[in-house]
This record gives structure tokens, C-alpha cells and sequence, in this order.
């Protein structure tokens, strides 16, 4: 940590008080210098960026105060700045590449050494922009990454609006924890060009930056390199539960039930939308649990059904994308003694009428015999 005094007496009075526990005058300056050479490196992780710098200049008298830093960086046009005070001297994190990074920082010095006041250096600044090619057309659009399931990441995207018929796309993808930056090796094809990726088995990938960059090849013109950063665990759609029952009781009391879905994801980690339709009605409610207890808004209505999609709960992710629906479960009330009878009244009619032409029948036959005999005898 830096002191600039008056002059050199200021010195010698500032390290007499500090030892025997007397405070410097209140008109005396402290100064410290800013941290030397701040850069923003690239190692080349697709936008896993190094932070570093050395310490200030004129720091050897002053070995016992605690040297911070403070360090506020973020992408450019980004609203606000991110801030970290940290003792060491480098910092990591991950930024969008498709837009330039900014950062400063200055020297904190303990409140120890500075008589109880904050004294802080002026900022050293320093930027980076990854070096473009290519126009902004030729770039891919729609990226749209999916992590089904928790358990194998699809991304697919679409041919940026101008480019040559030679032009195909590649992709790289990073996280901490992997040694290199990794290509596709299963590719989407559609026409003989790449147009998605379906990842391998994607080891302690969870709750890490992911970073993806698809750049493109072409003999005739330069395509524009397009940069990615997410989680995984935020962008998963789990499967649609299964199994839905539906028990009612006292005509309108309506236990439902289903499976948690099946696969990697724990079931504390769900949660659940219900959709309802009865008389015509719709409406939708969420929950946690996996079995609910509602009561019935139509007593009179004949049928009532539900279905269920599930999703990764805030306990889990950040955010996350719903299943499809299941299949829709239905109960049919009083629907179906109407259903019966609407049957059986008519059966029970021609049941009749073929009862009476019976015995009209043997009635008739009956009397022919009579008339037979009698001719006979």
C-alpha cells in the first residue's frame, strides 16, 4: 500500500504515531497510487476472461496495512457494473464476446493505516473487443439451446441471411472443468450443412458457466463469429408427468394424483401447472407437490378433467422451460347414468314390442292349430 506524504518528515511522524497509538493530524494528506498494469486477457475459452494487475508502485514502507483492490467490470452498453473487492491479484469470469468488455479498478487502503478514513486511488482502466469478421448478417440466428431432461443438451440454430452456398457453421463449447475447448461431433444436418449440435454425456456441467461459440467457413466471404453463455441447469424441460388419477368423493371433492417424471431430476426440484376444464371452463393453478385437493367450482357438470406439465422450480435454477402437457384424465359424473339410460329406454321399448309380436305370434299360431285339428277330425 502506497503513502505519499509532505515530505519526508511526514514519514517519520506518521510511523512514530502508528506505534505508539497516537492519531496523525487531520491536515495530513495520504495518497495511494493505482494498481500497474491492469489488463483483461483472453485465454481463449470462448468468454472465460482473466482480470490482472500488479501492485502499486512505492509499497515497501508500508508492508503491515492491508493492500484491497476494487475491481467493477461489465460488457459495454450493459446498465450496470459488477463489483468485487479482493485481496488477490487476478480475477475470472465470464462475459459475452459478441460485445466489448470494459473494467477499472483502484487501491483500497485499510482504515488502520489512514487514521480511520477511507483513502482510495484514482481508476486504472483497461478494455477488450474479440477482433471481428464478417458482417452482422452472416451470423447464425436463432440460437436455441434445450438441456432435456437433465441429461443431453440439443442446440439448433438458422443460416445467417447473407451468406455464400459454400458457407457452413461450426460449434465450440467450454466450461470449467474441461482441460480444451471441445467441436460438435454430432452434428444437425439439413442439406448437407450443420444447423445444430447434440452434445455428449456433459460431465459436472451443472451450475458453471457454459460457453458456446458458432463460427462459420467460407471461401468466398468472412462469417461473423457469434457467442453464447448460459447454465444448463436453466434451461432444462423435464419430461410431463405420468400415471394421472382422479378420485372423487361426495360429488365434489376431487383428490389428483400423478408420477413424478421419470429421469435424473430430483423431486424436490419440480414444479407443477394444472390445467382444469370443466363445463366449459378453464383455469390453471401451480404447486410443488404432486398430488392436490380441490373441490369442484360445477357440481351439476357431468364431466371434469385435468392435465399436467412440470417444470425445474426455483430451488433448483434460475429459470427453466415447461414440459409438454400429459395426457388429459377425466371424470364422468352423473354423465353416465344419462348416458345409460338413454340406452335403455330404447332397448327396453323394442324388448316390448318384440315381447308382443311374440305372443301375437304364438297367440295366432295357437288358434291355427285349433282350426287344423278340428278340419282333421
Amino acid at each position: 500500500m502506497a503513502f505519499i506524504c509532505l515530505d519526508i518528515r511526514c514519514l517519520y511522524i506518521f510511523l512514530l504515531c502508528t506505534a505508539f497509538g497516537y492519531t496523525l493530524p487531520s491536515n495530513m494528506e495520504i495518497k495511494v497510487n493505482p494498481p500497474q498494469d491492469f489488463e483483461i486477457v483472453d485465454p481463449g475459452y470462448l468468454g472465460y476472461l482473466y482480470l490482472q494487475w500488479q501492485p502499486p508502485l512505492a509499497m515497501d514502507n508500508f508492508k503491515e496495512c492491508t493492500i484491497e483492490y476494487e475491481l467493477k467490470y461489465r460488457n459495454i452498453d450493459s446498465e450496470s457494473w459488477k463489483t468485487i473487492v479482493t485481496k488477490n491479484l487476478h480475477y475470472k469470469d465470464g462475459f459475452d464476446l459478441n460485445k466489448g468488455v470494459e473494467a477499472k479498478i483502484h487501491t483500497l487502503l485499510s482504515t488502520h493505516c489512514t487514521n480511520g478514513s477511507e483513502v482510495q486511488s484514482s481508476w486504472s482502466e483497461a478494455t477488450y473487443w474479440k477482433p471481428e469478421q464478417g458482417s452482422l448478417e452472416t451470423k447464425i440466428q436463432d440460437m436455441d439451446c434445450v438441456y432435456y431432461n437433465w441429461q443431453y443438451l440439443l442446440c439448433s440454430w438458422k443460416p445467417g441471411i447473407d451468406i455464400r452456398f459454400d458457407t457452413n457453421y461450426n460449434l465450440f463449447y467450454w466450461y470449467e472443468g474441461l482441460d480444451n475447448v471441445l467441436q460438435c461431433v454430432d452434428y444437425i444436418k439439413e442439406n448437407g450443412k450443420n444447423i445444430g449440435c447434440k452434445f455428449p454425456n456433459l460431465e459436472s456441467s451443472d451450475y458453471k458457466d457454459f460457453f458456446i461459440c458458432v463460427n462459420g467457413s467460407s471461401e468466398s466471404k468472412p462469417v461473423r463469429s457469434n457467442y453464447f453463455i448460459f447454465q444448463l441447469q436453466n434451461i432444462v424441460k423435464p419430461l410431463p408427468p405420468d400415471c394421472l388419477s382422479l378420485t372423487v368423493k361426495n360429488s365434489s371433492d376431487i383428490n389428483l394424483k400423478w408420477s413424478i417424471p421419470k429421469g435424473p431430476i430430483p423431486s424436490r426440484c419440480f414444479i407443477y401447472e394444472i390445467l382444469f376444464t370443466e363445463a366449459n371452463n378453464s383455469w390453471t393453478t401451480n404447486t410443488i407437490e404432486n398430488e392436490v385437493y380441490i373441490t369442484r367450482m360445477i357440481n351439476e357438470s357431468q364431466e371434469f378433467c385435468f392435465s399436467v406439465r412440470s417444470k425445474v422450480n426455483f430451488y433448483c435454477s434460475d429459470d427453466g422451460i415447461w414440459s409438454e402437457w400429459s395426457d388429459e384424465q377425466c371424470w364422468e359424473g352423473d354423465g353416465r347414468k344419462g348416458t345409460l339410460m338413454f340406452f335403455m329406454i330404447p332397448f327396453g321399448l323394442v324388448s316390448l314390442f318384440v315381447l308382443l309380436l311374440t305372443c301375437l305370434l304364438l297367440h295366432k299360431q295357437k288358434a291355427l292349430l285349433k282350426s287344423v285339428s278340428y278340419i282333421i277330425l
